[in-house]
């Protein structure tokens, strides 16, 4: 059996107050080989990354929490997209929309959930 490819995933809310909820999920700081998971926010923080630090072209994935957030996503992959040579290899399959959009602590865990099958998938 080979080794999952790495994936790193970012979990984006407008402000702190959006990522209140998201310790009770699962999935997302597991031991071992695993995605890695990078919460950030759009507005600055001092407890989360910011937003404008991010090296997009790094991310293999990205939840947004609220509907800014999830524009701001979906700007930053349409960009990366016009790339010719952009590419997030095996999870442009296992994965094929890079924007998920989690309305509550249950559709995270879900979505969090999809995201360790793709990786699992890639080995």
């Amino acid at each position: 059996m080979s080794m999952p490819l790495p994936i790193d995933v970012v979990v984006l809310a407008s402000s702190e107050a959006g990522l209140h909820g998201v310790r009770k999920v699962s999935g997302l700081k597991r031991p071992g080989v695993s995605p890695r998971y990078l919460m950030a926010t759009i507005e600055r923080s001092d407890k989360f990354s910011s937003f404008s630090s991010i090296d997009p072209s790094g991310i293999g994935f990205w939840i947004a929490l609220d509907q800014p957030s999830k524009l701001k996503c979906q700007e930053t992959v349409a960009r990366l997209q016009s790339d010719t040579q952009y590419s997030r290899g095996f999870y442009d399959v296992h994965l094929p929309d890079p924007v998920a959009i989690a309305t509550d602590v249950a559709d995270l865990q879900r979505i969090v959930d999809d995201v360790w099958e793709a990786f699992c998938a890639t080995s």
